[in-house]
């Protein structure tokens, strides 16, 4: 067992408390401040080798910190055990969007005359049935508001009634634009003459009646999981890694191994989903503003959901809680927050002789998930682990499809009409993971290359005599410029980390290849706004050396941030990523053009990446996997 938290660990409830109470009393944290983010301060590749060599790491925390007063962000480094280590003004950084500011912003819309007199003149009399939300402005600010003031804005639905789903019901070209400073109400916008859609659209299964069953379907393991969970360290099949998990990011796996015949050799330093930006391909009323950076405006891992055994998870599950810091300082648990078990996945291998005999294991995987519902969307993040070495994501998508209003029928070239007069505009979700791999390093790190593999026919002649012949073409990424790399399914192509200094039995160098799942590219033109704001997203795959400050593709301050920051920003320095400790960063996600199937609530959506060793086993492991006890030889 472990003696002591891991340094890698999530912060407890108790640290946060510590933590928290040490921001006030030693740094002066008054009325006017608020905590935007807390972190784990993580240690260094070489730090973390030492801890493993005995060598104690006093854990820390980074703490965001809004000044209301002036809209200063500062970030504080404080202990665990309350010392403060270090604080720093970060010059024209804008905080998130806290919990906090929304609440008392929506109050400050609802409270406006103006927005009273606007709601009865459609017919609505009880602003309390009136749902807000409050969304950054993703595209332009109105010029005479853009002088570097904290701005949101409120779509609004209408509820008619407590359990009614209010996005059936969206109020057109009426929006609020607040300034988080005070939250004076600055704006009105009031463009009457479409109506509110009244077709209701019930999902609750007291409104529905929800009809269909089948027979019940149940996970039994008598003898209990095949995993041990030491702290945060899970161990499973030949699989060692650490679970963590960020306030901003959400869920995030630390120091995965695989043990290879006795051989504890790794993969990988740290894996998450460093961004999410969905970008709304409609601009009418309103919707053009849509942009949003869910995990660098808003905070992802706040949203974290506690799971319920039956319905997000079946079967022997393990859960691991997260404790997470609101704006005033408080903190609280969110229980169930993290999903560990495995399950079956079908036929691993097989093989029937000619002579009769049946091979064939079936095979398992562990998965680790959590969700988030960050208003209208859910978004599952699935991390599994597979027993022929190879390690897949997936996001899952659901939740409800923001809407809006417009005439019925009406000529909209952006949206899709779902019912009459309400529509759901177009729209994409944008991942980019942080892939910090260490293929065959050690716990300081990894000299690893990246190589892009395209496949290729050559002409007929003699390295195609008959036409049916192909070849494959590896290129080193050496720079960063040249890292820059965009998915060719004309040629199949996916990219693999090798680790020149580590050989195969073929004299290969070991490695891991990415290989693209389902995708989608930027429908939003590079100039736009959002554009800018989120540049990572133009290219695929970017590769940059490893810096452990260089954590988020679109910067550490996204909100109403000019444009250019993170990866387009650092990459500029076309960094050597040859032969060096390196970061992959994986842009994927999906363009969604709604269907009415998708209302009221969107059938799950999936799209991801997988990570499959190439050259990095002499065989496959999975041939080392005994056959179920109920054999079918």
């Amino acid at each position: 067992m472990e003696t002591q938290v891991h340094p890698l660990d999530p912060l407890s409830k108790a640290e946060l408390e510590v933590v928290v109470a040490a921001l006030k009393s030693e740094l002066g944290f008054g009325r006017q401040h608020l905590i935007a983010m807390v972190q784990v301060e993580e240690p260094s590749k070489s730090e973390l080798a030492k801890f493993k060599l005995g060598e104690s790491i006093k854990r820390a925390a980074r703490v965001t910190v809004l000044d209301k007063s002036n809209c200063e962000v500062k970030e504080c480094v404080i202990s665990v055990d309350g010392v403060v280590v270090s604080t720093k003004v970060i010059e024209g950084a804008k905080a998130p969007i806290l919990s906090i500011e929304s609440a008392l912003a929506i109050a400050a819309v609802k409270a406006d005359p103006r927005i009273i007199s606007a709601l009865e003149k459609r017919g609505i009399d009880d602003v309390a049935s009136v749902q807000m939300e409050t969304w950054s402005i993703g595209a332009q600010i109105p010029h005479h508001l853009d002088d570097g003031r904290r701005l949101i804005w409120t779509p609004m639905w209408w509820q008619p009634e407590p359990q009614a789903n209010f996005y059936a019901h969206p109020i057109a070209g009426l929006h609020a634009i607040v300034d988080l400073a005070d939250f004076s109400v600055v704006e009105i916008e009031d463009n009457p003459g479409i109506a509110i859609p009244q077709t209701p659209g019930p999902y609750r299964e007291s409104q529905t009646g929800a009809s269909v069953a089948l027979k019940p379907l149940t996970i039994h393991q008598p003898e209990g999981v095949s995993f041990a969970l030491n702290g945060h360290h899970v161990s499973w099949e030949r699989w060692n890694f650490r679970v963590g998990f960020c306030q901003r990011e959400g869920l995030v796996l630390h120091e995965v191994w695989f043990d290879d015949d006795g051989a504890l050799r790794k993969i990988a330093h740290r894996l998450s989903i460093a961004e999410l930006v969905i970008p709304y391909g409609d601009q009418s009323q309103g919707s053009y503003r849509k942009n949003a950076f869910d995990t660098g405006e808003f905070g992802l891992g706040n949203y974290t959901n506690s799971l319920t055994l039956g319905c997000d998870c079946l079967g022997e599950i393990v859960y691991l809680d997260v404790a997470v810091a609101n704006p005033l300082g408080e903190v609280r648990e969110i229980s169930n927050a993290i999903c560990m078990h495995e399950e079956d996945f079908g036929i691993l291998w097989k093989h029937t002789d000619v002579d009769g005999n049946v091979e064939v294991r079936r095979g398992r995987r562990f998965v680790v998930s959590s969700i988030v519902t960050i208003n209208n969307y859910e978004y599952g993040y699935f991390w599994y682990f597979y027993q022929d070495g190879s390690i897949e994501f997936e996001a899952k998508l659901t939740g409800i499809v923001l809407t809006l209003a417009d005439h019925v029928g009406a000529d909209h070239h952006s949206a899709t009409e779902l019912e009459p007069g309400l529509w759901a505009p177009y729209h994409q979700h944008i991942f980019c993971a942080r892939l910090d791999l260490d293929v065959d390093g050690d716990d300081e790190g990894s000299t690893n290359t990246v190589i892009e593999v395209d496949s290729f026919a050559h002409e007929i002649g003699p390295r195609n005599l008959y036409g049916g012949a192909y070849d494959t073409k590896e290129t080193a990424l050496r720079t960063e410029l040249q890292a820059q790399r965009v998915i060719d399914p004309m040629v199949g192509r996916f990219w693999k980390v090798i680790n020149p200094n580590k050989r195969n039995h073929m004299g290969k160098a070991v490695g891991y290849k990415l290989v693209p799942g389902h995708t989608t590219y930027p429908l939003s033109l590079p100039e736009s706004v959002i554009g800018q704001r989120a540049g990572f997203m133009f290219k695929h795959l970017w590769v940059t050396p490893h810096q452990s400050s260089e954590k988020f593709p679109a910067g550490d301050y996204p909100y109403q941030h000019a444009g250019g920051a993170g990866l387009p920003e650092w990459t500029k320095a076309d960094r050597q990523v040859h032969d060096t400790d390196l970061v992959l960063w994986y842009v994927f996600g999906t363009n969604h053009i709604p269907r009415t199937e998708d209302w009221p609530v969107m059938p799950v959506e999936r799209t991801g990446f997988h990570l499959k060793p190439s050259g990095f086993f002499r065989r496959s492991p999975g041939i080392d996997v005994a056959s179920s006890p109920k054999s079918c030889h």
